[in-house]
């Protein structure tokens, strides 16, 4: 762990614990007002093939404009936030992806926000633009519902009104919200990042720098604050800071106790390791901070709610007894109780979420991979003289991935339960040759149910008929080249359209999260993607709702000001009924406006590192729901049976973990895991799914005992990077899963994509130089430079797919950082030779034909490469990066890389390849023959296995069965040449594995 961030926090959290102020009571801000207005989205252009000026003005005819603000502004689209704007429809940021060479991208409408103070339903709003002017009431637009003007080009829209709260050129993020009768407590984690003049994201200069200190400039950390809502006042206070500078937090909870005191409840690392701690407000100050755990174990994401006799508690999710579970504590006196375990398997349990009825009961729920996918359990819980629980109640179940509950109790104390749902084997094998299993974000909605005692119900009308679908990136491409040419208007998207066909549909509803108003109303929020395509800030996620008004349900309804990635989770209170209140964070991430916020040494051109998170507060108000809620009786969950393939893994899984040899006095065993997966982080991440997810995969779906995650430059600026960094941080559980720090680092061919793994904190990703190789000889400058910076912060790095047009020509090699490389990746192919199985050809080649980056050439060049595979964007299960560890910590791992102790496969394979006493992965030399010791444990009879010899094959077997053991002497060997030996084993099922090579020079007679 790196000190250059925790020394500081250390001091500060002991200064807290002993209750001294290091910071001011306020930060000096102004109160936000927040109008009770009524806002409608004007959409321009809808269908423009071209760019369109769409420039207007809005006057209503009762109350006054409040505001407007800019939807998907970019350019020089602007607004006086009052009466009138400027606004061209046309190309934006937003781009379909990279495989559609010449296809431009589609032209997509922008629009205003107007929010009116007027509550009459009768007020008329008049709208002039240079396309044509219009008219329409309140009346006419009720939440859920559109019209269209103009010939359609313009789409109106009721959604929430919002202010925002936060302005700083800082990171505000991850909000939490409760209430009490007059009162609304929003928290929110704000980062500071590092020296701003030192920042370099992407790229810079012609010449290599002349230090690497700008890399691990010191950051601010993060700051958790507080701001409160008047009901009456309808105002929000200037935020109030709970805890001081320089922290490091994974969430936070709010709550109020039944004497009024706002407890607060968050995760911070401290020391290297995440606990909860609370601090409670009262009287205008908060008190001393209380810890809550003590466990080694990472202690995070925290949830709290009050109930009915005044009581808080909370849940998390923790590592405990070697498993993620999920804990609850509750409030007695001024204090916590101890920590009680809620979750009830022994596999991984994930996202708690907490909900309080009027009758007194408590609920947790959480999704669990107790049988080999994802399900989705809650439990009652009451406080007797300790946490007393029911037994735990599945809500789903079945063979599909069922996660991330939201739980609320309606007036009926009834249990209601939002989820995520996708599909079969999700995580499983999936890749350019393998297309078993589902990928991490595909076909992802959003399910509801409502529990009381034991009945089960669901909604009489469909939750899926009113849920949103995303167009596939084929229906955008063909729908641009057919709308090109064609001269009457007619553009390609329109998020009112009617779902596309079937086969092109895409549902793309992720975490959702469920309130329910005092009239029992149901409003549940989600994120969601139109657009397939991507901006330099990454893929546009924003936040769109639903609600139950007890006969139907109403939506999609968009909230504005949530863009940001998809793990963006708005905190929710019911104020009133029919007033849903919510507090979200945005990067604002499809608007060009941010430059007007940057620092003015700074250009003008777009640099993806402003992109910064501002919080908002955004309020829906809907006529409150009158009739009793219609609700429709169904089975009670049954819990599928586990998936026949689960046990012959946990099988495989077992025996790699269990196996152990000796090697020089040191006792190896294997740790199974890879470095080179993405999220919706990356700049091409559209495809992938959240974050959170490949935690999910690597810990659960993989079983994998390592990993480093993740993406491009670890997201494009210093926030995705921090985040990154935290959960590396949060989710390294003891010896159980070492997570890695790592990124990849991208250059076209020939200097090619390498992926680096750190085991220390703190080290951004290097920039590029503009001067890069081109495909004449001579060194490559910026790998050059790669490795001076790799052998500066002690890391390494890994070519991949070196075949491709993100491959090398290995003009260079620095066997000090770079000891390993990509052999097969299971998003695209295998690069080890010509011929081999799973080899790309000029014919068939993903990614591009480059046949100087075969790994037999970089060996015949000398280099000293271990083979290691791994996954890439879309793929899982079907790469596996094996290293033999003297330790399971990370500087274990990285010492695995550096001594060569690695090797790829496809599958759970064991291999232990050996020369006398030296292993795979080595260079000696011996003064007798060469006698090579080959012991494979496969997860099905192996069709072949070969000996390679300096790109050649010299022996050959076909044992047909399942563990392979022998030994093979090299009879054929000449005095003082080096030679490279490796073993690629081949299962009857088209399975591999792939033993690095040993380097032996024989010098005997």
């Amino acid at each position: 762990m790196s000190t250059r961030f925790w020394v500081a926090t250390s001091i500060t959290a002991l200064a807290i614990t002993a209750g001294v102020s290091l910071y001011p009571q306020s930060r000096g801000g102004k109160p936000t007002e927040m109008p009770q207005a009524v806002a409608f989205r004007i959409l321009l252009g809808v269908g423009d093939t071209q760019s369109t000026d769409w420039s207007g003005s809005i006057s209503t005819s009762a109350g006054r404009i409040e505001s407007i603000q800019g939807w998907r502004f970019r350019g020089d689209d602007k607004t006086d936030n009052h009466s009138t704007w400027n606004a061209w429809s046309g190309r934006s940021l937003i781009n379909v992806g990279r495989n559609n060479v010449g296809t431009p991208p589609p032209t997509l409408e922008n629009g205003v926000i107007v929010s009116a103070s007027s509550d009459d339903s009768g007020a008329r709003f008049d709208v002039k633009t240079k396309q044509g002017d219009f008219s329409f009431t309140g009346g006419e637009i009720a939440a859920g519902t559109h019209k269209r003007f103009v010939d359609g080009r313009v789409v109106v829209d009721r959604v929430p009104s919002s202010v925002q709260l936060t302005r700083s050129l800082e990171d505000q993020d991850y909000p939490a919200i409760a209430q009490t009768d007059d009162m609304v407590y929003a928290t929110y984690v704000e980062f500071v990042r590092g020296d701003r003049k030192q920042a370099r994201w992407n790229t810079m200069g012609d010449d290599p720098p002349k230090s690497f200190d700008f890399v691990a400039r010191p950051v601010g950390g993060d700051q958790l604050f507080m701001t409160m809502y008047s009901k009456a006042k309808r105002v929000w206070s200037e935020p109030i800071p709970v805890t001081a500078t320089n922290q490091d937090l994974m969430r936070a909870a709010v709550a109020v106790d039944g004497k009024k005191r706002v407890w607060v409840i968050y995760s911070a690392n401290r020391q290297g390791n995440f606990d909860l701690y609370a601090r409670s407000f009262s009287g205008g100050k908060f008190s001393a901070e209380q810890r809550l755990t003590t466990d080694p174990g990472t202690d995070i994401n925290p949830v709290a709610a009050t109930d009915a006799s005044g009581r808080v508690w909370v849940a998390w999710q923790a590592f405990r007894n070697n498993n993620l579970e999920i804990l609850a504590s509750a409030l007695q006196g001024d204090r916590f109780s101890r920590e009680t375990t809620v979750s009830f398997s022994k596999a991984s349990d994930w996202d708690p979420s907490i909900a309080t009825s009027a009758n007194g009961e408590v609920a947790v729920a959480w999704d669990t991979y107790d049988k080999g996918d994802y399900d989705v359990y809650f439990r009652r819980l009451k406080m007797g003289s300790t946490i007393q629980m029911d037994p735990p109640v599945a809500v789903a179940a079945s063979d599909k991935f069922e996660a991330r509950g939201s739980i609320g109790y309606d007036r009926q104390n009834r249990l209601w339960v939002a989820y995520e749902t996708s599909e079969e084997k999700w995580g499983k094998d999936q890749g350019a040759l393998a297309k078993v299993g589902i990928p991490l974000y595909r076909n992802h909605n959003v399910a509801v149910k409502c529990f009381q005692g034991s009945s089960v119900f669901e909604p009489a009308a469909e939750l899926a008929a009113v849920m949103p679908y995303a167009a596939t990136q084929q229906t955008l491409q063909a729908a641009a080249r057919k709308n090109a040419k064609k001269a009457k208007p007619q553009g390609p998207v329109d998020e009112h359209d009617t779902a596309p066909p079937a086969g092109q549909r895409n549902t793309l509803n992720s975490f959702p999260r469920l309130a329910v108003d005092p009239s029992g109303m149901v409003y549940i929020t989600f994120r969601t993607r139109q657009f397939p395509g991507r901006t330099p800030a990454g893929s546009v996620w924003d936040e769109q709702m639903v609600y139950f008004d007890g006969s139907a349900w109403k939506g999609p309804i968009a909230v504005p000001n949530a863009d940001q990635w998809i793990d963006n989770r708005p905190a929710m209170a019911a104020i009133a009924p029919g007033d849903l209140m919510m507090i979200l964070a945005s990067d604002h991430r499809q608007t060009e406006l941010l430059r007007d916020r940057r620092p003015k040494e700074q250009n003008a051109t777009f640099l993806p590192d402003s992109i910064n998170s501002d919080i908002y507060a955004a309020e829906l108000l809907v006529k409150p729901g009158s009739q009793s809620i219609q609700l429709k009786p169904i089975a009670a969950e049954k819990v599928s049976a586990p998936d026949p393939d689960a046990a012959p893994e946990r099988e495989s899984v077992a025996t790699m973990r269990g196996y152990r040899t000796s090697l020089g006095g040191d006792q190896l065993k294997i740790m199974r895991g890879e470095f080179h997966r993405h999220t919706d982080l990356s700049l091409d991440g559209q495809g992938d799914g959240p974050l959170i997810d490949a935690y999910r995969y690597m810990i659960d779906v993989a079983s994998m005992d390592w990993g480093a995650c993740c993406d491009h430059d670890n997201g494009v600026g210093e926030y995705p990077w921090w985040v990154q960094q935290k959960l590396t941080d949060a989710y390294k559980l003891g010896d159980r899963y070492v997570a890695m720090f790592g990124h990849e680092r991208s250059v076209s061919y020939p200097e090619g994509h390498r992926n680096a793994v750190f085991a220390t904190r703190g080290i951004r990703p290097l920039p590029r130089l503009k001067k890069v190789a081109n495909d004449s000889t001579g060194h490559a400058p910026d790998t050059l430079q790669l490795y001076e910076y790799m052998k500066k912060y002690d890391g390494i790095v890994a070519s991949h797919t070196s075949g491709t047009d993100m491959g090398t020509d290995w003009r260079d090699n620095d066997p000090m950082v770079e000891p390993v490389v990509e052999i097969y990746q299971g998003c695209r192919q295998n690069y080890e030779m010509p011929g081999a199985p799973r080899s790309m050809t000029e014919d068939n080649a993903i990614g591009g034909w480059r046949p100087l980056g075969f790994v037999s050439l970089a060996l015949k060049k000398g280099y000293r490469l271990a083979f290691q595979s791994s996954s890439d964007h879309g793929s899982t299960h079907i790469s596996y990066c094996n290293l033999w560890v003297t330790k399971p910590t990370r500087e274990g791992v990285l010492e695995a890389f550096k001594k060569r102790r690695v090797y790829g496969a496809t599958d759970n394979i064991l291999a232990d390849v050996r020369c006398g006493g030296h292993f795979m992965g080595e260079e000696f030399t011996t003064s007798s023959q060469p006698s090579i010791a080959v012991k494979l444990v496969g997860t099905g009879p192996f069709a072949k296995v070969h000996i390679i010899k300096d790109g050649e094959y010299v022996y050959s077997i076909e044992p047909g069965k399942q563990n392979v053991e022998f030994t093979w002497r090299d009879t054929n060997v000449t005095k003082g040449k080096t030679s490279y030996y490796y073993v690629r084993g081949e299962q009857k099922d088209g399975q591999l594995v792939w033993a690095s090579p040993m380097w032996i020079t024989y010098n005997g007679s």
